[in-house]
């Protein structure tokens, strides 16, 4: 008699010798299996990297326990070349490293940090999920065109990882299980077709699982060691002995069962938080912490195809926090950028005590600018210049000042003095200037005298076109009646000149034309 299909072990053994378990043979996976693609990004050094480390020459490390059972949970290298790692008593380590720098384990700071970090990897796909405490997984197939292929959205991704200054294993599977188990060997590694996962997987030790601890102690006692081992085991006496759960890990790993995932939530705005090691006047210290959450927020950005405007600065110390808002003159989600605009203020930044934390926020998301671009190919250059010239303007307020570099907007009025106002660089009123007047406009109009009744101007003034007559403002007490013409010097030079309708009918000069 047959034996039922529940007792059929995971792989058959070979009908040639009856002896060696041959590799499966899958039955055709369902369409979802075919077009998943899943990147796993670990980091697993996320309880000792959401502190800034800005002097990796001083010995560091992350404590977790209670009372005197506190021990090493994390190091960085300088504590590893000390003789440090994780398990270590507080005490032993204190010995070995005297000047160690120690945080207790923030397991908040860090659930905060892997949220921001699954914000930022949304820029690659719309499909994320948080595998807590330390993973993130990517659905990434139809992102692969996009970015330019696996490699290159891979390297990608690596990069703005350790522009962050995080550490992470990357690995990448047909099923999302699969890449959490290869990631937690912490070296990258890469499987693309579904039919090769068997091979791949069967290497792994049952600690790539992420059993419980009973769990791998019942199948070490049974000399089950690698994952290879569990599959060909019997299922029916898997699951009796371990459990129906377990059976199913090893299925959804495979692609053998669907395995739904939750998918993150962007939120609408970023704010970003980072604790020093240490206090610091230092701007270049700042700016290198601060880094790490404008690269972050530039994933973000991405993910929400927006930019920042506004973005605020927030310097945490003793006393308070110290708040620096930046205001470009259009949306930009160029972390370089930002960066640049941050080091420029901070040059004449006075902060008041040394900041021990540090925070970001967007503000309101904005679209980004559009590059102008025409039908010939030398336009394209202009859009290229366009841009150039607004960041100018950003680096320039960046430098000396909000107040020193405004822009300028026409407003319908008559009277010139009050045709115009200072705006916020790239902002536009609506209103259309008069074309007939002058780019040049003096601020004061300056008084011309006169020869046998003509204005004098560096020789006489020859009448070109006019009057134009302006009599208006009398609600606001700047009433004006003048008779404005356009003039033209000897030299050849064209000005504004007005003559006022009121006695004595002084002349005067109000602009010059380009």
């Amino acid at each position: 008699m047959p034996s039922s299909p529940a007792s059929l072990p995971l792989f058959p053994t070979s009908p040639d010798t009856g002896k060696e378990p041959a590799r499966p043979e899958f039955p055709s996976p369902s369409a979802p299996f075919k077009k998943q693609l899943w990147l796993c990004l670990d980091f697993y050094r996320l309880p000792l990297e959401v502190f800034s480390d800005s002097d990796p020459g001083r010995a560091f490390a992350v404590l977790e326990g209670e009372g005197g059972g506190l021990r090493i949970c994390q190091c960085n290298e300088q504590a590893a070349r000390d003789g440090l790692h994780p398990e270590l008593p507080l005490n032993a380590a204190l010995a070995l490293s005297p000047a160690l720098e120690i945080r207790e384990r923030a397991p908040d700071r860090e659930a905060e940090a892997l949220n921001r970090l699954a914000a930022w990897a949304c820029q690659f796909t719309d499909m994320v999920s948080i595998d807590s405490p330390y993973r993130l997984l990517l659905e990434i197939h139809g992102s692969l065109k996009l970015f330019g292929g696996l490699a290159s959205l891979c390297r990608q991704a690596r990069l703005g990882v350790m522009e962050m200054g995080y550490t992470s294993a990357l690995a990448v599977a047909p099923t999302p299980r699969a890449a959490l188990w290869l990631s937690n060997t912490r070296r990258d590694d890469i499987v693309t077709e579904l039919a090769l996962l068997p091979d791949r997987l069967s290497e792994l030790p049952i600690v790539c699982t992420d059993w419980p601890q009973t769990i791998r102690e019942r199948l070490d006692a049974m000399g089950v060691l690698t994952i290879g081992d569990c599959l060909r085991l019997p299922r029916e006496g898997f699951a009796r002995r371990l459990g129906p759960k377990r059976l199913k890990d090893l299925d959804a790993a495979l692609g053998r069962c669907a395995e739904a995932r939750h998918r993150f939530v962007v939120p609408p705005v970023y704010h970003g938080e980072l604790e020093l090691l240490a206090e610091t006047l230092d701007h270049e210290r700042l700016c290198r912490a601060m880094a790490r959450l404008v690269e972050e927020m530039q994933g973000f950005l991405r993910g929400w195809q927006k930019g920042v405007q506004r973005p605020v600065f927030a310097f945490v110390h003793g006393d308070g926090t110290q708040r620096l808002a930046l205001g470009l003159a259009e949306p930009s989600a160029d972390a370089a950028f930002i960066l640049d605009l941050l080091a420029e203020r901070l040059e004449n930044y006075r902060l008041e005590q040394p900041v021990t934390d540090l925070a970001l926020d967007s503000g309101l998301l904005a679209d980004l600018p559009g590059s102008p671009r025409g039908l010939f190919a030398d336009t394209e250059g202009t859009g290229r210049d366009a841009v150039a010239g607004r960041r100018l303007v950003d680096r320039l307020r960046a430098r000396l000042g909000k107040e020193a570099v405004n822009g300028v907007c026409l407003l319908a009025e008559h009277r010139p003095e009050a045709a115009w106002r200072f705006v916020e660089p790239g902002a536009g009123c609506g209103q259309a200037g008069n074309p007939g007047r002058p780019f040049w406009i003096l601020q004061d109009p300056r008084e011309l005298s006169c020869r046998d009744g003509r204005p004098w101007l560096e020789g006489v003034l020859e009448i070109v076109e006019g009057p134009e007559r302006i009599e208006t403002g009398w609600w606001d007490g700047r009433d004006a009646a003048r008779d404005y013409y356009v003039a033209r010097n000897q030299t050849g030079v064209r000005v504004w000149i007005y003559q006022e309708r009121r006695s004595p009918e002084q002349w005067f000069l109000h602009g010059v034309f380009g």
